[in-house]
């Protein structure tokens, strides 16, 4: 990121505060910004006057040989050396375009002109190197593309890099095939060369995944990231750490890493920002657009350039001061979702003791009463962020010898929820007289989520649920979704199929995800095709049960249901 500003002389500009108005405008008239400078006898700044100052006191019969210093008594306008990126955009612009640069003691040191800075004003002239193509580095590369901003985006996955480069989009999200259509290859390129990489800009965005036996987060991707940028970074340069990590982590194993490759130090050579990533995946980039975007940095420039840097995308940039605080608010954004429907979902169970509705009881309860707002249970809270960022944030708390047991709880509640339904299942099964091991079982919603619509089966608790299947001896698994392609759902090792192929001989059917469409199922022409004695599980209580009244050999169920 070039921003040593080159100054011009200043020489050609200065007028002796003793010089009269005639003596200034001959100054002026030599330079195309129509403006002088005024020192004392020390070249000590005092004030700026322009042809414009110099015509507003003719037309007040001011004397040309009257000392030019006596036209106004302004402040002039200035660019301190010591603060010059600070000050540099909030001093010249269209209708100020030069000014003054002055060191500590208020000597003119030179002199900047706004066309000359205005492509290191504008942070969308920056070339920006995007680490990491999935979810979160792949939409935020083609947002910043619209937006302006030239991208290369690295990833060592070169199957992903193949299908992008043939303008294939590697996952569903709504409007990515226009996005890509009109930006990879053109503002958005993309490979697996990280020696060609040569930015101002460099933004991480890789996997923070968590060990699946500790459960401790491991940052190996992380530091691979850093080593990368090291050896390209230079003065100046900006590094944004998007992605989820502990509290700490940027500054602790992040900052030394660069600093280790690159020999440079943060803060006086280059800026370490940490803006986490915010969007719901099936509306990322609309929510890329809109969504407040949080800002921690290093120091106050760090800050102020990652909020320039996201201000082109969003309307609305919060600067939350340390790189620790914008860490920690990640894992609070998502912690406290997951505990909140933690709540829903054990409510549920208790429900199911007393023989009642919970999803009734919770829409009565939230019914005109704005303290409320309580979630409708589900089968389990799973998905690449939630399933993950509760025990990054656990390790912070283990770390600092701090109780935990809330969060954890939590966790525990929304991950049992897929061994609840299949107890539950068991349970009907052996009352029926018939083994579960033999029953077909057809499943409704791989994806983690229905709502907005994914492909992601990443720790989708379908997946747990049918991997709970398998464990108990299950294995006649047919599987539908309305997004997920048919290959993804082989690789599950279940049968993928339509909906009448698999309600077609089923002895349970389960909805699994919130998906819109299937609210236009004709459910009673495929009960029809359901053995007697079969068990109907809406886990998203997307049925009414009297649905079901007229199928006796069919019985419903659901979250906080019997």
């Amino acid at each position: 990121m070039n921003k040593n500003f080159s100054y011009i002389k200043p020489h050609r500009y200065l007028v002796n505060e003793k010089a009269t108005i005639l003596e200034a405008m001959k100054v002026i008239e030599q330079g195309e910004e129509r403006v002088c400078f005024i020192i004392d006898e020390h070249e000590k700044l005092i004030k700026v006057i322009s042809d414009g100052d110099i015509r507003r006191s003719l037309l007040q019969n001011l004397d040309l040989k009257k000392k030019v210093i006596e036209i106004h008594n302004n402040d002039p306008k200035v660019i301190h050396e010591e603060q010059i990126y600070e000050q540099v955009e909030k001093v010249l612009n269209k209708n100020n375009l030069i000014a003054p640069v002055v060191n500590k003691q208020g000597k003119i040191v030179g002199v900047l002109r706004y066309k000359d800075v205005i492509p290191q004003i504008d942070i969308r002239s920056y070339k920006v190197t995007i680490i990491g193509l999935g979810y979160v580095g792949l939409t935020l590369g083609l947002v910043m593309a619209d937006q302006g901003f030239s991208i290369y985006g690295l990833d060592k996955d070169k199957k992903l890099i193949a299908q992008l480069k043939n303008k294939e989009a590697p996952f569903h999200e709504k409007g990515i095939e226009h996005y890509i259509n009109k930006h990879v290859n053109k503002s958005l390129k993309i490979g697996s060369d990280e020696e060609i990489i040569n930015s101002d800009i460099y933004i991480i965005t890789v996997g923070t995944p968590i060990n699946n036996i500790s459960k401790k987060p491991e940052v190996k991707n992380i530091l691979e990231a850093a080593s990368i940028i090291g050896k390209k970074l230079k003065k100046n340069d900006l590094v944004v750490l998007r992605s989820t990590v502990p509290i700490g982590c940027t500054r602790k194993i992040v900052i030394p890493k660069l600093e280790e490759v690159s020999k440079l130090s943060t803060g006086k050579d280059f800026s370490v920002a940490f803006c986490p990533e915010r969007t719901a995946e099936g509306r990322a980039l609309e929510e890329l657009k809109n969504l407040p975007q949080i800002v921690g940095g290093f120091d106050k420039k760090s800050r102020e350039l990652g909020m320039r840097l996201f201000s082109e995308n969003t309307h609305t940039v919060i600067d939350i001061g340390s790189l620790e605080a914008a860490e920690m608010c990640k894992l609070m954004d998502n912690t406290y979702r997951d505990t909140r429907f933690a709540f829903a979902n054990q409510m549920a169970e208790l429900s199911e003791k007393y023989g009642l509705n919970i999803n009734h009881l919770i829409n009565k309860v939230n019914l005109s009463y704005e303290r409320n707002t309580i979630p409708f249970p589900s089968p389990g809270v799973g998905g690449a962020c939630l399933s993950k960022d509760p025990y990054i944030l656990i390790n912070n708390f283990e770390e600092n010898n701090l109780d935990c047991s809330l969060t954890r709880a939590s966790r525990k509640i929304n991950e049992e929820a897929p061994i609840n339904i299949f107890n539950k299942t068991k349970k009907f099964m052996d009352s029926v007289g018939k083994e579960i091991t033999k029953a077909k079982i057809f499943i409704i919603g791989l994806a983690f989520k229905g709502e907005p619509e994914t492909s992601d089966l990443r720790d989708s608790t379908t997946v747990w649920f049918i991997n709970k299947l398998k464990e108990n001896g299950v294995f006649n698994l047919w599987g539908f979704d309305p997004i997920v392609e048919e290959g993804d759902i082989e690789k599950l090792n279940i049968i993928p199929c339509t909906l009448e192929e698999g309600f077609n001989g089923a002895d349970a059917v389960f909805i699994m995800n919130n998906h819109k469409s299937y609210l236009s199922i004709n459910l009673s022409l495929l009960l029809e095709k359901m053995n007697k004695s079969s068990y109907f599980f809406d886990g998203w209580n997307i049925f009414d049960a009297n649905d079901f009244v007229s199928f006796p050999g069919i019985t419903y169920s659901g979250i906080g249901l019997k």
